[in-house]
């Protein structure tokens, strides 16, 4: 099945073919249609050098431009794929691979910032979490163990082993790489808005550390490494920073993060015309249409439709009620998505901690502002949080409506983050946003503050580029690059399409997957190594 028997979705019910019949009868054509085209395609790049990247093979040609057809019809008839219930506990017969376990809901002395729901719309739960585990354990090893979540744009696909971002979590137990991966089926958007995910996500990880660490995070000794794809890089990036935020659960190890979307704000440009579509329009699968991307972001952040824009060009100040609301709502929307925890590439974000950014489409002048010290007295009366240093200006009328960060502690925007890979393909859409988070993680990171400052490859290697701390120039695009001192490091896989190893086996290039799964097990050496005792 093209998609899911899921119900109807309250933020997509305005799409033109969202209902039945016309849903089927417009997916229906769409499979029709696509399929026809493939011979064209193949005929139409017989030769190399028509081709969009001359080393693709016409498998990887109708593969990408295929899966770029069939996408649009999330976008005109609210097609899911791959979804299923998170309440859903499956059979044991349904699974081969993975067991199936239950974390249970964020317990109360968690409850903190990001992982709390202003509006009291969103329940705590517990999460379903699809295991893979090693057959045989070395008592000789510290355990290793995978937090895994899944890419989809939080509204498609699931952890569960059949589903294809499994491949991810079975290559990786395959190769000996972790003791175990917990694939995390948090809540997606038809389900619940943010911070659902995160209240999920941090649930898992607290399980996981429970699990190791014991209640006081003191009893036995594990590695603990954040894993993302795509949207699950996103969220892995958000938990990791609410965790350093928090300072109460112990620092993940790792990140390992494949092709993470880490800059939400593309999709709500302040006008129009300053719209500018992301790179690669004809070298990857991914759609950048801005309205339904827009429709797909308010939904997620929980704000609702509006007939006649989705976060576009309205900001007028309301004479009357509705405009008012409107007015109120897009400063606490645009004051979200500019969040660290949404969109840590985003430039806003970046000019406000001092990075530059590469960019091109225009965004408004940011102002920035000091620390400024209130008495209780004072700030008591104010109508928003007193301001940070740091903190953009353009700051909702209701404090509940936005998610700040607690960061004056802290001097840099991604001080106190572990060791990171982030695996990318050069051909995708999201390398200037991946390669601005490359970058500035580059320039802060410490490596959770030194003391693991030796796991990991070595920072100089004769195969890598190191691009020290030069944020000002471009990041290089080939190989594996190295950047503050080994801490981050970003491999680029050549002529790859978005989240290249959750594509099925046979309609990629093998060959470059399984050198660039060299690079990881390199850089997973360094966890192990510091595990034996």
């Amino acid at each position: 099945m093209l998609y899911d028997k899921t119900p109807q979705y309250p933020h997509f019910a305005h799409l033109p073919f969202a209902k039945e019949p016309f849903k089927a009868i417009y997916v229906f054509q769409r499979i029709i249609t696509t399929v026809l085209l493939v011979p064209i395609w193949i005929l139409s790049n017989l030769s190399r050098s028509r081709r969009p990247r001359k080393s693709w093979s016409l498998r990887q040609i109708v593969f990408v431009n295929f899966t770029r057809r069939i996408y649009r019809v999330t976008e005109v008839a609210g097609v899911t794929r791959g979804t299923r219930n998170p309440e859903d506990e499956p059979g044991t017969k349904e699974l081969k691979e993975t067991t199936f376990e239950w974390a249970p809901p964020l317990k109360e002395s968690l409850r903190k910032s990001v992982a709390v729901d202003r509006f009291r719309r969103v329940p705590y739960k517990r999460v379903g979490c699809f295991v893979w585990r090693k057959e045989a354990l070395n008592k000789h090893q510290i355990p290793v163990v995978g937090v895994f979540f899944h890419g989809g744009g939080f509204s498609q696909l699931s952890a569960h082993e059949k589903s294809r971002t499994s491949h991810i979590p079975r290559r990786l137990m395959r190769d000996n790489l972790f003791t175990e991966i917990y694939a995390v089926e948090y809540r997606l958007l038809q389900h619940a808005p943010l911070p659902a995910v995160i209240m999920d996500a941090a649930a898992v990880y607290s399980h996981v550390v429970n699990k190791y660490h014991g209640p006081d995070y003191t009893r036995k000794p594990c590695k603990i490494l954040l894993l993302g794809g795509s949207s699950g890089g996103n969220l892995a990036l958000a938990l990791a920073r609410w965790i350093r935020d928090e300072q109460i659960l112990p620092t993940p190890d790792g990140l390992l993060l494949f092709s993470p979307s880490c800059d939400t704000s593309h999709a709500f440009p302040s006008t129009h015309s300053s719209y500018i579509p992301r790179p690669h329009a004809s070298t990857d699968y991914l759609t950048d249409t801005p309205e339904p991307r827009a429709l797909m972001q308010r939904t997620f952040l929980g704000f609702k439709y509006r007939p006649g824009g989705t976060g576009w060009g309205q900001w007028k100040r309301g004479r009357n009620r509705e405009g008012r609301e409107i007015e109120e709502e897009t400063r606490s929307l645009m004051e979200i998505i500019h969040s660290e925890y949404v969109s840590p590439a985003s430039p806003r974000v970046l000019r406000r901690w001092g990075h530059s950014d590469k960019i091109s489409f225009a965004v408004p002048d940011i102002k920035q502002t000091d620390f400024v010290s209130t008495s209780k007295s004072e700030s008591q009366n104010l109508d928003r949080p007193p301001v940070l240093r740091n903190q953009d200006t353009y700051t909702p009328r209701n404090p509940a409506h936005s998610y700040p960060s607690r960061y004056p502690q802290f001097h840099t925007l991604f001080a106190q983050f572990p060791k990171t890979l982030i695996l990318i393909g050069d051909a995708e859409r999201l390398i200037t946003e991946v390669g601005n988070l490359a970058r500035a993680m580059g320039k802060d990171c410490d490596c959770g503050g030194g003391g693991e400052a030796e796991v990991g490859v070595e920072a100089e290697t004769a195969n890598m580029k190191d691009a020290g701390n030069k944020e000002e120039e471009d990041l290089p695009r080939e190989g594996l690059v190295s950047l503050g001192g080994g801490c981050v490091q970003v491999r680029w896989i050549p002529d790859a399409v978005h989240d290249v190893f959750m594509i099925p086996p046979g309609w990629w290039d093998e060959e470059i997957k399984s050198e660039v799964w060299e690079d990881v097990k390199t850089w997973m050496t360094g966890f192990h190594e510091a595990s034996i005792v």
